[in-house]
């Protein structure tokens, strides 16, 4: 009962703070808060007609402004825990994705990831856009602990054209916690399914580039659906930058 005193008085200090920033809106302008049951940490959204204009992430040790968010509009969020720190609560990794709605071409996602033992917390941006994953809608079995960043660009393999667009199939990469922050994994399970996809759309590809490009991205998956890397294109494309890093005590 306390505990749940202590979260409605936390999230109605959060919306006071929100309504002094804001000052005088518009009657649209409304405040959204997000969270993670169980974990300490609070996203929350100032939106007008659904689209973000001021945001900042509360947690024990204070509030960090995320303002690489802002102009965008939230469109979906996943979470996933997994133990890393070996204590014995599960570690939380958070993937909130927000889009540009007059440009689907441009997007953000905005990565939290918390280890619970001695408190550290990464906030990290990766870009986004329409892909031909989006039309696909594959259903994947994907590992506990284990996040997907569908890249906005196809890898510049070969020195051909770097691709992009709603009718590219691009990159998709396995993103975990681990005890330095979130890295790059690999997931063989994911990849052997990505890759029966892969398959399909090259054998039907007329564009002789765009075939040769995933007849590139079929290689990578292949060797990484059975153990391997990706290649040096996959990781030079990969776009995945923290922008803070906090820690309280437990």
């Amino acid at each position: 009962m306390q505990g749940t005193r202590k979260r409605v008085l936390t999230i109605a200090w959060l919306l006071a703070v929100f309504a002094v920033i804001a000052g005088s809106r518009t009657a649209f302008a409304h405040t959204r808060v997000l969270s993670v049951p169980g974990y300490p940490i609070y996203l929350v959204l100032r939106e007008e007609a659904g689209v973000v204009s001021q945001a900042v992430l509360r947690t024990p040790a204070g509030i960090q402004p995320v303002t690489e968010i802002v102009g965008f509009s939230l469109t979906g969020e996943i979470s996933s825990t997994l133990k890393v720190d070996r204590d014995s609560k599960p570690d939380l990794i958070w993937k909130l994705s927000f889009v540009n709605w007059n440009d689907r071409s441009q997007g953000t996602v905005l990565w939290i990831s918390l280890l619970s033992r001695q408190p550290r917390l990464w906030l990290a941006v990766s870009p986004i856009g329409e892909t031909l994953w989006d039309a696909i809608r594959p259903r994947l079995s994907v590992p506990r602990g284990i996040l997907l960043y569908v890249s906005p660009a196809l890898p510049a393999f070969f020195r051909l054209p770097e691709y992009q667009g709603k009718e590219i199939l691009t990159y998709v990469y396995c993103i975990q916690l681990g005890e330095t922050g979130p890295v790059l994994t690999n997931a063989p399970e994911v990849y052997k399914q990505l890759l029966r996809i892969v398959q399909t759309v090259r054998e039907h590809e007329v564009d002789l580039g765009r075939k040769k490009a995933y007849e590139a991205l079929e290689s990578d998956f292949k060797a990484l659906s059975e153990g391997g890397k990706p290649s040096a294109e996959a990781i030079l494309n990969f776009n995945f930058r923290k922008i803070a890093e906090l820690s309280w005590k437990p």
